[in-house]
């Protein structure tokens, strides 16, 4: 795998594997594992000031084709909503578990790790996954009640 920042559409997207349920899924879509026996691109990909890996899926031992046309794919909101949903959940049950964590330990370990992840949800891109139909500072801050903590300062360091 190379590491390339060129844009082009990943297999992924027309994988009936692409979003999880309960009949499908595969290492990636539920916990961003590259699949076993895939060729791949690594490159990096930049979203609102933060820089993480990612990879364009050129063959896939798993690929099963959804049977949309590809340019299709989020002409049908559902789809979308579901990856969205995703990506939302996992991250706010992390959350969640660092925050239950901390507030048992009080570690500095446990604090950097629910901050950090607090950091990632309070940014652009998760905003734009709810569609600004949630404010997750209102969220963090009820959680962070919850567990006996201060509410949120206006800004993260």
């Amino acid at each position: 795998m190379e590491n390339k920042q060129i844009k082009k559409a990943t297999l992924c997207w027309r994988c009936r594997h692409a979003v999880p349920s309960a009949s499908t899924g595969c290492s990636w879509s539920r916990r961003f594992v590259p699949v076993e026996g895939w060729t791949a691109e690594k490159h990096q990909q930049k979203q609102s000031g933060s820089v993480y890996e990612t990879y364009c899926v050129i063959r896939c031992p798993l690929f099963q084709n959804d049977g949309r046309n590809s340019a299709d794919s989020c002409k049908d909101d559902t789809g979308c909503v579901r990856i969205a949903e995703h990506i939302l959940r996992g991250q706010m049950n992390r959350y969640r578990t660092a925050l239950e964590r901390y507030a048992r330990t009080r570690s500095d370990t446990d604090l950097a790790q629910f901050r950090s992840i607090e950091r990632d949800l309070l940014m652009p891109y998760y905003a734009a996954l709810t569609l600004h139909s949630i404010d997750l500072r209102e969220v963090c801050n009820e959680l962070r009640q919850k567990a006996g903590l201060p509410k949120l300062e206006e800004k993260i360091q």
